[in-house]
């Protein structure tokens, strides 16, 4: 099963996606803010992809997206920023500053939300793997990324 965080302060939008990508069968936790964010990510089981709003109430969404693909423990898992936001200066940041890997106005079609993040998804456990086939094959018993829990 996926599993996706998404971190997004309008708290209807949240739980409409939650919702969405629930019956989608995928595992979902939300948060409110970015401080939050941060901390779960610090547990031991990560999840599969990262949705942020950029405009979060205590930082930036962009800023967000930064600290997670700048810790090593976080810069493989996949982040879409979702922004209401016209313009390309932040697309242009969010994709070449933070790197994130896609960067969605809203409204969102969930649809193509949801192909977005399967594709992704996919891209990144096929990463995975390979990097697990390299450490292993080395004879280091923890390849990155590890999942201690099922």
């Amino acid at each position: 099963m996926d599993k996706i965080l998404i971190v997004e302060d309008d708290i209807a939008l949240s739980q409409v996606i939650q919702a969405y990508l629930e019956k989608k069968g995928c595992i979902v936790a939300s948060t409110l803010d970015g401080e939050h964010a941060l901390r779960w990510l610090g547990e031991i089981d990560k999840p599969d992809l990262i949705l942020i709003d950029i405009g979060l109430p205590d930082m930036d969404g962009l800023e967000l997206c930064r600290k997670i693909k700048n810790n090593l423990s976080t810069r493989k898992i996949p982040v879409i920023i979702l922004t209401g936001r016209e313009g390309n200066e932040n697309r242009i940041k969010g994709t070449l500053d933070c790197k994130a890997n896609l960067y969605l106005n809203k409204p969102i079609e969930f649809e193509q939300l949801y192909g977005a993040i399967k594709s992704l998804i996919e891209k990144y456990r096929e990463e995975q793997s390979i990097l697990r086939g390299i450490y292993e094959k080395n004879g280091n018993i923890d390849p990155p990324g590890k999942k201690l829990r099922p």
